[in-house]
């Protein structure tokens, strides 16, 4: 399924009649059929809800959502982040739900135990749990091995889920999501990859069942008649010797005939390796939609509602998952991640207003680094507490110029018109979005060409006056006078600068704007081991061409979020690239190149090269802030002219000058 980012429509639920009706979850009805998916933001505070946790909840109740899940939260106090194991999460519960109430959102807790897939906090979890001792690759990056659990220990478990549902129910809430999927523990015991039992938690599909289905039932006396309780999980395994398509079919069949779960939400994925979590959460190499054939099987198969995930970035496309039999509602974080609003806009019938998740990964990027979860371009997301809710009006209207129509300066100009400044918006190329132009034009990151679509659209809808073709100079800002200018000239390409005899040498970004003719040995010098190098490696050996990736990274892409990272590199290494880490450029002659290593200073010499593209580490453009800093009251510098960084660093500059001035 395929639905363009900007097709627009003739009406609010007129359009999207669907998904804009009201359901009802076992005993609870929601107002339309989009769920905020559980996932992580990492803003809890010592397994807590911070305040900063639930104005993110509550900006996304705000928008429109009609149900939130939390993010799971663990019945066992060793394991990391949020979690519900004593009385304190009742007064946090009762006060996300004063938060999302006035705003018609309902809101459920997703509880989990993950098993093996836990992490040490200093305190008890290095007791990995799990039925079976099987050892987990975590991430593709270290090797554990879980504790097997006794009986005493796994009937503790299912009476630590009751009890927290207890708590779920005395808090006020709607509903409980019992985390069955993602291989957490409840999906540790189901497959037979990773239950090895021989007693009466293992072998037989009933056996491996019985924890779920003891889960389910404490849960559900516990919750009462009130509460809606359903589960998530896998639609397949993806192992061999896994649970298939059919198998997890099957197994839906034994769980709706226990007769205590009000819904299934059908997710894929695990955290044993970097492929599957990828899965997870799929990035834009993945087309949205893209397990709506689940969804279908599954709605077929069941009378139970059916909730379905996957890359939903669009009304059009979660309109149609519903309308074709995929799914009762849909599921969606990082659509609204990216945009809180997108419920009232597509009900609205403003399609082109909402901002479309590009599937960059910048939010899960953040996450590995133990940082609070971001959008590539929304700033708002994570900083709710600050700068959720309506954009205020400026206290008055102000002359502004913008200069530069990357993402730093579309962002800024965007904001401050917003605000009622009267913008003007300078570029000297023929075309807006600086690097983020080039960055589109690499394979498979198409997707990316959307953030600029929608930052001008959002520019020019807001009435900035918009120049293309217009350098700016010192005159030019002179005559039009503006009270605030904005410098956002971006960067120039870095990197190598030799003149070689017979051995040309070209910049990065300019292959991947021209697509030049080059020789068919190609060395890609990647200085940064981000997007950039992986991308002009990636054109270049699409077309044919023979590349190797020297980097002075301790591996190619390591500044990539990883499982973009896992599913690039493989698809690299199916297109004939090679790789040298840990070298950097240490001269060239005709047909061969020098590297030395970054540890040892040993040379390796790479013959028969034909060019080098040079993917180095570029410098801010900053000459003209310097040239203007005394002649104006207020000039600021932002994004890459400030300091080369991210989009997402960009856009967050800019919409911090926008709110200032």
């Amino acid at each position: 399924m395929s639905v363009s980012a900007h097709s627009t429509g003739s009406g609010p639920s007129i359009r999207f009649p669907i998904l804009f009706s009201a359901f009802d979850v076992g005993p609870v009805k929601v107002k339309n059929r989009i769920v905020n998916s559980a996932h992580q933001p990492r803003f809890a505070d010592a397994g807590r809800y911070s305040d900063r946790l639930i104005a993110y909840h509550r900006e996304r109740a705000r928008g429109g959502a009609g149900t939130i899940v939390s993010q799971a939260t663990s019945v066992n106090p060793d394991y990391l982040d949020l979690k519900n194991f004593d009385g304190r999460i009742v007064e946090d519960y009762r006060r996300v739900m004063e938060a999302v109430r006035p705003f018609g959102a309902r809101y459920f807790a997703e509880l989990y135990h993950p098993g093996r897939q836990s992490e040490f906090t200093g305190f008890g979890a290095d007791l990995y749990a799990a039925p079976s001792a099987v050892p987990l690759e975590a991430f593709g990056r270290e090797v554990r091995i879980p504790h097997e659990l006794d009986r005493t220990a796994i009937r503790a478990i299912v009476e630590a889920f009751g009890a927290a549902a207890g708590r779920c129910r005395e808090g006020g809430l709607d509903g409980i999501e019992l985390h069955f999927a993602h291989g957490n523990l409840a999906q540790q015991f189901m497959s037979p990859l990773t239950n090895q039992r021989t007693d009466e938690w293992g072998g037989s599909l009933e056996n491996r069942l019985r924890f779920a289905k003891e889960v389910a039932a404490a849960v559900r006396e516990a919750a009462g008649t009130r509460m809606a309780v359903g589960c998530r999980i896998n639609g397949a395994e993806f192992e061999p010797g896994g649970l298939g398509r059919l198998d997890m079919l099957e197994i839906a069949g034994l769980m709706q005939s226990w007769g205590v779960l009000d819904y299934f939400s059908v997710t894929m994925g695990h955290y044993s390796d970097l492929l599957n979590t990828s899965r997870n959460m799929p990035d834009m190499s993945y087309r949205p939609g893209l397990w709506s054939e689940y969804g279908r099987e599954w709605k077929a198969a069941l009378t139970t509602p059916v909730f379905l995930v996957g890359r939903i970035n669009h009304p059009a496309l979660a309109e149609e998952l519903l309308e074709t039999g995929c799914c009762d509602l849909v599921v969606m974080a990082r659509g609204l991640i990216a945009d809180p609003e997108f419920p009232l806009k597509a009900e609205a019938g403003r399609v082109d207003d909402i901002r479309p998740c590009v599937g960059a990964m910048t939010c899960i990027g953040r996450h590995e680094k133990g940082l609070g979860i971001a959008c590539i371009y929304n700033p708002v997301a994570g900083r709710e507490e600050a700068w959720g809710g309506e954009l205020p009006k400026a206290e008055r209207s102000r002359s502004v110029v913008v200069v530069g129509g990357g993402p730093a300066g579309l962002e800024a100009a965007r904001v401050a018109a917003r605000r009622g400044h009267q913008v003007t918006l300078l570029e000297r190329e023929d075309h807006l979005g600086g690097q983020l132009r080039l960055a589109a034009q690499a394979p498979g990151r198409e997707e990316l060409g959307q953030i600029t679509e929608w930052l001008a659209g959002q520019c020019r809808s807001a009435d900035v006056d918009i120049r293309l073709g217009t350098a700016a100079g010192p005159g030019l800002l002179a005559e039009l006078a503006p009270e605030t200018v904005v410098v956002a000239t971006g960067a120039a390409p870095g990197g190598i600068r030799d003149e070689i005899p017979d051995l040309p040498v070209f910049h990065a970004w300019s292959v991947l704007e021209h697509s030049p003719a080059i020789g068919h040995h190609v060395l890609v010098v990647d200085e940064a081991g981000d997007r950039v190098g992986f991308s002009v490696a990636h054109q270049l050996a699409a077309r044919g061409h023979r590349v190797v990736i020297a980097s002075p990274t301790i591996y190619p892409g390591s500044q990539i979020e990883s499982t973009s990272w896992r599913v690039t590199y493989a698809l690299l290494l199916e297109l004939g690239v090679t790789f040298q880490p840990l070298v950097r450029y240490a001269g060239a002659a005709a047909g061969e190149v020098w590297l030395k290593h970054v540890y040892t200073g040993s040379e390796v010499v790479l013959s028969g090269i034909d060019a080098i593209v040079s993917a180095g580490l570029p410098t801010a453009e900053a000459g003209l802030y310097h040239a203007i800093a005394e002649a104006f009251a207020d000039v600021r510098l932002v994004g890459d002219a400030f300091a080369p960084r991210t989009v997402e660093a960009a856009v967050f500059d800019g919409q911090a000058a926008g709110r200032a001035i």
